[in-house]
């Protein structure tokens, strides 16, 4: 999925996405971890499957080793999935951790794929890095 600049963000903050979520994918740190969610979800809506590599954490269990299996398998989710909404429920940060409760809406092979969850965040040299789902 390709946006204009000035299309509504993919992440659904009813904001262009030339004012939210592109800034990031083009290189700048996100400054919070929520802004990083978001992101992440703008990616895995335009299969900016790079962006979401880059952005997990090293010690994720998200995280592989065969760097071009891992791609594979971003590309194939994001091209059978339509990401219609976003909301965030909860966030709360203490120091260089945090976590975000979501609500995401998607449809997955087009059956509804929604879910609710709590990311756990962490800061590395200035940069939030996805790190885990909290159960």
């Amino acid at each position: 999925m390709k946006v204009l600049p000035n299309s509504p963000c993919p992440c659904h903050s009813q904001k262009p996405y030339q004012a939210c979520c592109q800034p990031f994918h083009k290189g700048k740190n996100p400054p919070t971890a929520v802004q990083l969610m978001r992101s992440r979800y703008s990616a895995y809506a335009l299969a900016q499957v790079g962006y979401i590599i880059k952005t997990t954490h090293p010690k994720s269990p998200f995280q592989e080793t065969d760097q071009r299996q891992w791609r594979k398998r971003l590309q194939a989710y994001c091209a059978r999935t339509q990401y219609v909404g976003l909301q965030i429920l909860n966030q709360e940060t203490i120091g260089d951790t945090a976590t975000v409760t979501f609500h995401a809406m998607i449809l997955d092979g087009g059956a509804d794929g929604s879910f609710t969850e709590k990311s756990a965040f962490e800061r590395v040299k200035g940069r939030w890095l996805y790190l885990d789902s909290v159960r």
